[in-house]
This record gives C-alpha cells, sequence and structure tokens, in this order.
C-alpha cells in the first residue's frame, strides 16, 4: 500500500489456505505443523472470522490432515477474511493519518508462527 499496490484477487490467499498456510495477525501458521495437535487456541485471538469464532488450531489441523473440503473452505474464509480486515485497518488508518505508525506496528506484531 505505501507503494501504491492496494488491489489483491483471492488466489494468494486460497491457494495458501489450500496448503495449510494461513495468515494471522502474529505471522503465518503453518497449520500442518504437529504442534496444532492439541492446541485448542483460535487460529487467531485478534480474528473476527466465523473460522476464528468456532474452531480450534487442532480442528483446523484435524481437517487437513483427513483432506477433508471443509479445511479448504475454513482456511480459505479465514484468508479472505484476513485481507479484507487489514486493508480496511489501512484505510482507516490512512483517512486518520496514521498510517506510517500502522505500518510499523503491523510489522512489529508480524512473526512467523511456526517458527517459535
Amino acid at each position: 500500500v505505501r507503494r501504491g499496490v492496494d488491489m489483491f484477487d483471492c488466489v494468494m490467499p486460497s491457494r495458501n489456505a489450500r496448503n495449510g498456510q494461513l495468515f494471522t495477525s502474529k505471522g503465518k501458521v503453518n497449520i500442518k505443523n504437529a504442534k496444532y495437535a492439541k492446541d485448542e487456541r483460535p487460529l487467531d485471538e485478534e480474528c473476527t472470522c466465523q473460522t476464528c469464532k468456532r474452531y480450534t488450531r487442532a480442528y483446523l489441523r484435524h481437517l487437513y490432515h483427513a483432506k477433508e473440503i471443509l479445511s479448504a473452505i475454513l482456511c480459505t474464509q479465514h484468508n479472505i477474511h484476513f485481507y479484507l480486515d487489514t486493508m480496511k485497518k489501512i484505510r482507516q488508518s490512512i483517512r486518520l493519518g496514521f498510517f506510517t505508525e500502522f505500518r510499523q506496528q503491523y510489522l512489529t506484531n508480524l512473526k512467523v508462527e511456526n517458527q517459535k
């Protein structure tokens, strides 16, 4: 956005979702990882999508490994919601005149979950 790019299509979030890569406020989560097998937390505690409100990381991992189509559906819905919500926050920060600060805080908060 800082460089003028502010349009996306659903290919990246949906392809990543089908491959077990989920975007969160803390960075990417690779739901395939064994460490999520008993993780009863929502995918992203800050997210308001129905996937995060209703399902745990453990359940999403189970669906992925069971090759259930529901895995792709729920994870795609989450990733698209994440993109839309992030863009909403960016637009708001621009409108209110604090995009630079928002960007710095956003990037500071990111970390790759599967590298912890």
